[in-house]
């Protein structure tokens, strides 16, 4: 895909297939990444989440033939796939994308999971924090192979995006979902430069197999100082 215009037109056919594969039992189809942001490259997959009243195996099949059907499906199609009662399991932090920085195609929320609040907001923050501060210190401390590790910190590393984006949603009430937007309300170095690496990770590749300790020792030093401000923080009200 090269423009938006196009992917509008792939997702198009791609909730007209769900609706005729699904019927009634489709009841959300939301679009989210780097198009639905409006920063995407031609390089970037197709961001979706697809939600039925319920999943059996043979769901899963007729889903994957819809991406099958879809052009050039294989390699465009990515996202979720869940059921009412999975997503209702789900731990509300984890639902920020589903209510910021989605674009509804089809259906909605209501009635199936509500909103994050604040406090689940900082929730979000404190589990990305202190996973990554677990395995970045794990990685410093034992014998690893740093140019190996490095390579598998893509999705760590947009962790503390969306931590810093749910961090800034909770105490600011305001969702940046650019990163552009994000780096211009960002002012601790640390938290610019973790979001740069995200934005960068390509062209970053060189970089990284050359100092891969420099990730390594940032993702621990940005989760460190995230977990002592929340330490720090007073707790937002909100159920």
């Amino acid at each position: 895909m090269t423009d938006q215009a196009s992917v509008d037109s792939w997702l198009a056919e791609f909730v007209e297939r769900l609706r005729v594969a699904f019927g009634e039992r489709l009841l959300f189809v939301g679009h989210h990444g780097s198009w639905a942001r409006g920063d995407a490259t031609p390089d970037s997959d197709i961001d979706t989440m697809v939600i039925l009243d319920d999943l059996a195996p043979q769901d899963l099949g007729a889903y994957r033939a819809v991406i099958d059907a879809m052009p050039d499906g294989g390699r465009l199609a990515s996202g979720l796939l869940n059921s009412v009662a999975e997503m209702r399991a789900r731990p509300r932090f984890g639902l920020l994308q589903y209510f910021h920085g989605c674009n509804v195609l089809h259906g909605g929320l209501d009635g199936i999971v509500e909103a994050p609040t604040a406090r689940d907001l900082i929730e979000a923050v404190r589990s990305s924090a202190a996973n990554n501060l677990l395995s970045a210190r794990h990685y410093l401390l034992y014998p690893h192979d740093l140019r190996e590790r490095v390579a598998r910190l893509r999705y760590p590393f947009k962790e503390c995006v969306f931590a810093l984006q749910a961090w800034l949603l909770a105490r600011q009430g305001r969702y940046y979902g650019r990163k552009d937007e994000l780096l211009d309300a960002l002012a601790d170095a640390d938290d610019r430069e973790v979001l740069r690496v995200v934005r960068d990770w390509g062209q970053l590749e060189q970089d990284r197999q050359a100092r891969p300790r420099y990730y390594v020792e940032l993702l621990e030093r940005w989760s460190r100082s995230m977990s002592e401000r929340l330490a720090a923080e007073v707790e937002p009200e909100g159920a």
